[in-house]
């Protein structure tokens, strides 16, 4: 039985010796590179404590958390308190995915099946997956620990840097056994990862309400907890326990559950549908939005929220930039010579497009995915036509990108209008005019499923740079050219540059260039098998 578990786990390592190095890479370079930035950015005690002083505003605790320290202020723990919340969350999202990927997908595929016919015991696969997650939280924090500690940078303990990094690691490890067992309650792929960013953000929204109040809400959270360990001042271990512990009663009520289940299928049974489907999902567009709908509304409600959160922070705008020699810097940067909430608004716009470009080129891959679990195959047995499918899931990208980018400013709009410093029109502007960037990812997607499906990980290789292009470039003085590579590179900063349609036009152009070559070029003529 120790044998068989073993050689399970080492099948799931093979299986990520991509992917996993990916996040491991990404992530304690990250670490790394924010430790190494903060002396800089935060030279004297006295813009440590201005720092400080705009974090303890309502609406910065509820973004990121309480503030401790404020006798010891040093680069470490500002880092702290502004970064930790945002890895962690990270962190979760690596974990989601990752269990996902090895316990209900494959079970959905028919691998699990496959694999239970084998010499291997009912819970084998998910202690094995569980417990690859765990090791991968633990590798990832260990050796952000030690990147942090070879930086030496103001404040960095060797405590410190362990009770910041594992506290990280075990969130991610918490939500780890969350997936595990939403894995054995739904029956669907799309149910558990759904349930899994539900509870992600209902943690986050608990953290938050916790710590404006005062209440017992932040404790009960996995996000809230893991703050309490007040890195590189108290470095309190407690809340570290507390979260494995968290996760390993999570994951053994998990594999409890899964004892009394049928395998491919979930405790919660999955909705029976009509008898006969409307004419509406028997066309390749009811198609395309059925299988949609779902992240849709959830992504919609996530950026009407997103924009209104941001829309607190534009009121105390003068604070938050006045203690944040980062943020100030970025604004400096691009020579506004407009108000600091026209100047701070480009960039504001630019991340939620970013953000909203995340569910739009999922939109594009969906049809991918469909063609690795076999449907395509089955669909296009009958007279349904190439293009027809095609098309029905680029025209849902494209609305998906129009009403994200609308709800983020409405969100947006209606917090900070009694602040009477911008106007709607110059918030949708800023906005809509990051719209012909995220169809150019959406392009960049279209042609890769159409050509390259087995290298479509690339789109989201390019969302990643262009973030860092965005929220870095111009602060380390990065090349212009290397900018412009990204699609966001090009977009005019309104309100603070003049609006320029050319650059607009020609990333509508290659948009629809690379949406059109996808299809003609790849996904017509292909195997879809292949």
């Amino acid at each position: 039985m120790t044998a068989n578990f073993y050689r399970y786990a080492r099948f799931v390592a093979r299986r990520e010796r991509v992917a996993s190095l990916v996040w491991i890479a990404a992530l304690t370079l990250s670490f790394a590179g924010i430790a190494a930035m903060y002396p800089g950015l935060f030279p004297t005690k006295e813009s440590l404590l201005s720092l400080t002083a705009t974090l303890n505003t309502p609406a910065m605790v509820a973004m990121m958390g309480p503030v401790y320290g404020l006798e010891r202020i040093n680069p470490a723990i500002a880092m702290s308190q502004e970064c930790l919340q945002w890895f962690a969350i990270a962190m979760a999202v690596m974990n989601i995915f990752f269990v996902n990927r090895h316990t209900r997908v494959d079970e959905e595929l028919g691998r699990h099946e496959m694999l239970a016919s084998l010499p291997v015991g009912r819970l084998t696969g998910s202690a094995a997956v569980i417990t690859a997650a765990f090791v991968l939280d633990v590798a990832i924090s260990l050796l952000s620990a030690i990147g942090i500690i070879i930086l030496k940078t103001e404040g960095v303990t060797a405590t410190g840097a362990l009770v910041y990094t594992f506290s990280i690691g075990m969130q991610g490890f918490v939500f780890a056994a969350i997936t595990l067992l939403a894995a054995q309650l739904f029956s669907t792929a799309r149910g558990c990862i759904g349930s899994s960013f539900a509870l992600l953000g209902l943690s986050y929204v608990m953290r938050a309400s916790g710590d404006m109040s005062g209440n017992v809400l932040s404790a009960i959270s996995p996000m809230g907890l893991g703050l309490k360990v007040e890195a590189f001042y108290t470095n309190a271990f407690w809340p570290i326990a507390a979260l494995l512990a968290e996760g390993v009663v999570i994951t053994l009520v998990a594999l409890v559950v899964n004892t009394r289940r049928d395998v491919g299928a979930g405790i919660f049974a999955a909705r029976k549908g009509k008898q006969n489907a409307s004419r509406f999902l028997q066309s390749p567009f009811g198609f395309a939005w059925r299988l949609s709908c779902g992240s849709f509304i959830a992504w919609a409600v996530a950026f009407l929220v997103l924009g209104a959160m941001y829309g607190t922070v534009i009121g105390e705008l003068d604070s938050f930039v006045k203690g944040n020699d980062m943020i100030r810097q970025m604004i400096e940067s691009q020579g506004a010579t407009a108000s600091l909430a026209e100047a701070f608004l480009p960039m504001l716009c630019g991340i939620m497009a970013m953000l909203a470009a995340i569910p739009v080129i999922g939109a594009i891959t969906r049809l991918r995915i469909e063609e690795k679990r076999g449907r395509m195959e089955q669909i296009y047995a009958r007279a349904v036509s190439r293009a027809a499918m095609f098309a029905s899931f680029a025209t849902i990208a494209v609305v998906e990108a129009a009403v994200f980018t609308l709800l983020s400013t409405v969100g947006l709009y209606a917090t900070s209008q009694s602040t009477g410093l911008l106007s709607l029109k110059t918030l949708a502007g800023a906005a809509f005019v990051y719209l012909p960037a995220i169809l150019t990812l959406a392009g960049v997607a279209a042609v890769l499923v159409g050509l390259l499906p087995k290298l479509i990980s690339l789109t989201w290789a390019l969302v990643c740079y262009a973030f860092l292009m965005m929220y870095f470039g111009r602060l380390f003085d990065v090349p212009q050219w290397a900018v412009r590579i990204s699609p966001f590179g090009n977009v005019p900063q309104l309100p603070v540059q003049e609006f320029r349609a050319a650059p607009l036009v020609a990333l509508c152009v290659i948009a629809f260039a690379l949406t059109v070559a996808g299809y003609f070029a790849g996904y017509r003529r292909r195997d879809i098998a292949a």
